[in-house]
């Protein structure tokens, strides 16, 4: 039975890379994937999106793409930071065997890592509207795999926790 996988975090937590990870181990067992990346999508759906308001509108296409190639019997992987409450309910409500993936990592670990230079142009002044930071999102309030990083955490770690919470059916 085909599956839509919402992966989502801040930046910087890994989405992409646990996606990349995930979407590779489901073709090894012969499944039918799409992979959708939030930055790609951006470039195809919105030109640029600021406000929460927007944002919302945007993770809406987002779940509704998801749900019209999920129906057509693909698994989907979306890797997006999406963190509306709103969205989480409405593909709760739409879209049959949507699995919510929640990365978790601590702030002062993302500005470390900060690969798009968000945290610290934000800190500078230079932008604005930064998910988590000065734009409000919504942490899952029961996501369906939750995946806590820790100093322990490795990118290897984190993806065996995750292929095990899916083998255990969570």
């Amino acid at each position: 039975m085909n599956k839509c996988y919402w992966v989502t975090g801040l930046s910087a937590t890994g989405k992409t890379t646990l996606s990349s990870l995930l979407v590779t181990h489901l073709r090894s067992l012969g499944k039918t994937v799409i992979y959708l990346d939030g930055d790609d999508l951006r470039q195809v759906l919105a030109d640029q999106t600021y406000t929460r308001k927007e944002r919302i509108a945007l993770a809406m296409r987002y779940a509704r793409l998801c749900k019209l190639l999920s129906e057509q019997g693909i698994d989907v992987v979306i890797a997006v930071i999406g963190m509306f409450k709103e969205v989480y309910k409405w593909n709760r409500e739409n879209i049959v065997n949507y699995i919510e993936i929640f990365i978790d990592t601590p702030l002062s670990e993302l500005k470390k890592r900060d690969p798009k230079k968000l945290y610290r142009d934000v800190e500078l002044g230079v932008i604005k509207n930064v998910a988590g930071i000065d734009l409000q999102i919504d942490i899952p309030s029961n996501p369906d795999i939750h995946l806590k990083w820790s100093d322990k955490s490795t990118i290897d770690s984190m993806f065996n926790e995750l292929v095990n919470s899916i083998q255990l059916g969570y």
